[in-house]
């Protein structure tokens, strides 16, 4: 399952329209708290997750998930590349860190190809 979370509901609807030209099934979440209160902890879950979200962010659930030692594929995407949330997102192991607008081409194959760890940032 490829879990979206995201409080912008028009980012959220548009990945989900890519996932499903793509064959992928996804469930959306606007906020961090909302995918905590019903995620199954499954390690096969893969996460697209938002930096910045009012309440707790993504570098919240990226900690989060480190405390609990829950290693998922984690591709972050941001409208804001700063060095603090690149940094997280490399110290979790996330398969990518991708600025908005997302490159569609890229997170696809990211999702695709998830053993390959590998952090870019479009410029």
């Amino acid at each position: 399952m490829i879990y979206i979370i995201d409080d912008d509901k028009y980012v959220l609807r548009g990945f989900q329209i890519l996932l499903q030209s793509a064959g992928l099934e996804s469930k959306l979440f606007g906020g961090v708290e909302e995918f905590i209160d019903s995620w199954d902890h499954d390690i096969n879950d893969t996460l697209i997750l938002d930096i910045h979200m009012a309440g707790l962010n993504g570098c919240d659930l990226l900690n989060y998930l480190k405390e609990i030692q829950m290693q998922l594929n984690v591709i972050v995407v941001t409208a804001y590349d700063e060095t603090v949330s690149r940094q997280q997102a490399v110290n979790y192991g996330a398969l990518g860190y991708l600025t908005k607008p997302v490159d569609d081409e890229l997170l696809l194959d990211l999702l695709k190809n998830r053993k390959n760890k590998i952090v870019s940032v479009k410029d």
